[in-house]
């Protein structure tokens, strides 16, 4: 038996009980989360392996800054300068891989499509306005590092009709699913973008339970927090975690949820024993439970 399969069977009953699936699911940020004794939430078909763009550089090469090159692929809004205010609210969603184009050797998500999954995610809002265009995104989601896509929803919230705007990242998930992290009001700041998609990642999470986040995780507490979402049993749903044998090995600082801001940890293949680099984030998802994201580096560090 190796250590995985050890983890997995020690934690399968406190994952399954106080971890619900949040991540990469069609559910919506309206929706009543499931019951965490359930099994995971159903997913839509994951995407085919497709060609993503290489961030430049090796995984241990962390600075989002470094190439200027990206630029191109931000919202134009000067004045959207990435969330770090306080509970950032998030959703994520698998997309199917009949949605996506390609285009000058990279995935793409045309912006009639991210539109109608924006206004689609389980009820966003109760209904769009008569004469209205519920949703509209101004671009196509490429699958490159540090793109994003602001989107508008206009539709009937408790009687009144109101504009709400969200920011559509890429991802990433285990086994070559393609998915859209969205994030409401603001877009990501750049080190989150960077630790959620560079092209060298992948990334999924659970939920933690109602109270998770109510104060900075510790790092202790982060490391093993992090191996119970890379150790998550995804059975039934279309995320490949068989060649996410990795252990979370150390955490420099604890996790605040009082902002969107990734820590950098370090964990060691099972196999191979090389060193990768994993992300943390808080999840304060929308309409759900707080979670956990995890984002790891599938090139270990340069020796």
């Amino acid at each position: 038996m190796n250590a995985r399969s050890f983890r997995r069977r020690t934690r399968a009953a406190t994952a399954m009980a106080a971890a619900t699936l949040i991540a990469l699911t069609g559910c919506g940020p309206a929706e009543d989360p499931p019951a965490p004794a359930t099994e995971a939430a159903e997913q839509e078909e994951p995407a085919a392996e497709g060609t993503h763009d290489d961030a430049g550089g090796d995984a241990g090469d962390d600075d989002p800054a470094a190439d200027g090159s990206e630029d191109v692929n931000r919202t134009s809004d000067d004045g959207a300068q990435g969330s770090a205010e306080p509970r950032a609210l998030v959703f994520v969603h698998l997309i199917e891989p009949e949605r996506l184009i390609d285009q000058d050797g990279e995935k793409r998500l045309p912006s009639a499509d991210l539109a109608e999954i924006a206004q689609n995610l389980g009820g966003v809002a109760e209904e769009p306005p008569p004469g209205a265009d519920p949703a509209s995104c101004e671009n196509d989601l490429r699958y490159v590092a540090s793109a994003d896509v602001r989107c508008t929803v206009t539709a009937v919230f408790d009687g009144t009709e109101r504009e709400e705007t969200l920011y559509a990242h890429p991802l990433a998930a285990p086994g070559g699913a393609h998915g859209i992290l969205y994030t409401v009001d603001e877009p990501l700041t750049e080190d989150a973008r960077w630790a959620t998609f560079n092209g060298d990642n992948e990334a999924t999470a659970i939920g933690m339970g109602g109270a998770y986040g109510m104060e900075p995780i510790p790092a202790d507490r982060l490391v093993a927090d992090m191996q119970t979402v890379i150790d998550f049993d995804f059975r039934h749903d279309p995320i490949d975690t068989t060649q996410w044998t990795y252990t979370v090995q150390d955490c420099p600082s604890a996790l605040d949820f009082e902002q969107l801001a990734p820590v950098r940890c370090t964990a060691t293949h099972d196999e191979t024993g090389a060193e990768h680099i994993a992300w943390a984030l808080p999840g304060t998802f929308y309409g759900q439970e707080p979670g956990l994201i995890v984002s790891v580096e599938t090139v270990p560090v340069a020796g």
